[in-house]
């Protein structure tokens, strides 16, 4: 039986970028294709937005599982009545997207956010340099970086990425991944596509 991989790459002039209250957001990809943020009917979506003001109240979510981290500058959350935490750079907060959140950042302030629905089989973890990665198969995997990064697949070859590009990544059966080159850390995001049958 021939293994099946889907692979393609969406390179920063495919990306999609809007005004929000804040300042602007940027859609690296959303799942399904066709589906619209604006109309809630998407599974997940991976953006990345930036600031013209120093605090910011996050729209409500609910029904969504959000995901996010500071690619530079700084970023703190606060979940009214809940907690207030602040981050690091590539350090991961999940919450609730149903939650009343607030932001506080720096004017050079870049996230990344990765918002999927509730109920999803799904997660964000950051790799570097060294590090290897078993992408299993019904997951879909996007994997990015701030600069170019290069990686190996099992029975696929070499990929070279290009910085502040996604690479999206779905196949039938478990691939190791290898980090071979990384400038900066890189960012994937995993959705099990039909976790039933698992």
């Amino acid at each position: 039986m021939k293994l099946i991989m889907k692979e393609k790459i969406i390179k920063k002039e495919d990306f999609i970028t809007t005004k929000w209250a804040g300042g602007e957001t940027t859609q690296l990809a959303i799942y399904p294709e066709e589906a619209v943020f604006s109309e809630r009917n998407f599974i997940w979506r991976v953006s990345s937005a930036t600031f013209t003001s120093t605090e910011s109240k996050f729209s409500d979510f609910t029904g969504y599982q959000r995901y996010i981290l500071p690619l530079e500058g700084k970023l703190s959350l606060y979940h009214e009545r809940l907690y207030n935490r602040e981050l690091d750079k590539y350090e991961v907060e999940y919450f609730d997207g149903s939650w009343t959140t607030y932001s506080k950042n720096t004017l050079d302030c870049r996230d990344y956010n990765f918002i999927v629905k509730s109920g999803s089989l799904a997660k964000m973890q950051i790799l570097n340099q060294g590090d290897e990665y078993t992408l299993k198969g019904s997951q879909i995997v996007t994997i990015f970086s701030m600069n170019d990064f290069v990686l190996s697949i099992d029975n696929h070859g070499e990929r070279n990425v290009e910085g502040f590009s996604l690479l999206v990544l779905e196949t039938d059966k478990d691939e190791k991944i290898n980090i071979i080159s990384a400038k900066s850390p890189l960012i994937i995001t995993e959705y099990v596509n039909d976790y039933t049958s698992r």
